[in-house]
């Protein structure tokens, strides 16, 4: 069908019955801009308002359709034509909304992926608590324990500054941990009070670097991302910033 034409038709009709677009669409309880869309010929009126449409302009179904008078003698031709046009036509309309919800389907997937992943594998940031974060040298190695909570991923970056080593932890929990650990976390403490064991923790060992240099170590609530990136002077002053845990006299030779 010609969306264009039909428009046109439409306008012709209405100005004949001398109505406005707006006595026009009150007429069929619609807006006065679905009016102007139809004259456009940016859209069709509903098939529900097919007939009282037709009625008001004192025209049938078939010349609606056809977008201009008909004679008597090319009235079923027309007919005929104006039905193939219309079953095409919502077929057309049909294979749209099908790939319009195929679309929203794979949008809503893509989103619920994205979603599952962000929600299994994005960290968020630990914050220090010396009750539950502590480091020592045991005889030179250095060990780093967190009580209360077993999921977490801890990193680390070291730097030697005037024959001095200093190492600064950061720890993350995915988000999907989180709530888990929020549990431990209090039954830790609960423990704790009562003077048991906690069975929920981290412990990590250095053994592998063991150092004659003084160690000092320390807890950042920032990223290490920005940190190494740091030269030393920047490095220095961001130790005042981070949680001193921990440290060890090197060996003088």
């Amino acid at each position: 069908m010609d969306q264009e034409k039909i428009g046109k038709f439409i306008a012709e009709q209405r100005k004949k019955q001398k109505l406005t677009q707006e006595e026009l669409a009150s007429m069929l309880e619609v807006s006065n801009r679905s009016i102007s869309n139809w004259e456009n010929g940016k859209n069709m009126p509903d098939l529900s308002l097919f007939k009282p449409l037709c009625e008001i302009l004192d025209i049938s179904i078939n010349e609606l359709l056809s977008g201009e008078k008909i004679n008597n003698k090319k009235y079923q031709d027309k007919l005929t034509e104006n039905i193939i046009n219309l079953t095409i036509d919502s077929k057309n309309r049909l294979v749209k909304t099908i790939k319009r919800m195929i679309l929203i389907i794979g949008l809503l997937f893509i989103i619920l992926f994205a979603g599952l992943y962000f929600y299994n594998y994005y960290e968020i940031d630990v914050k220090y608590d010396e009750r539950t974060m502590k480091c020592n040298f045991d005889n030179g190695v250095l060990t780093y324990n967190i009580i209360g909570n077993s999921v977490l991923n801890t990193y680390r970056i070291t730097r030697t500054i005037n024959n001095k080593k200093y190492i600064i932890f950061h720890s993350t929990i995915n988000l999907y941990n989180k709530r888990n650990s929020n549990w431990e976390y209090g039954e830790s403490f609960a423990r704790l009070l009562n003077g048991e064991d906690v069975p929920y923790g981290f412990y990590w060992k250095f053994d592998k670097e063991k150092s004659t240099k003084d160690e000092v170590a320390y807890y950042t609530n920032k990223s290490l991302n920005k940190i190494k990136k740091l030269n030393d002077e920047e490095f220095l002053q961001e130790l005042q910033e981070s949680y001193k845990m921990c440290s060890k006299k090197g060996v003088e030779k």
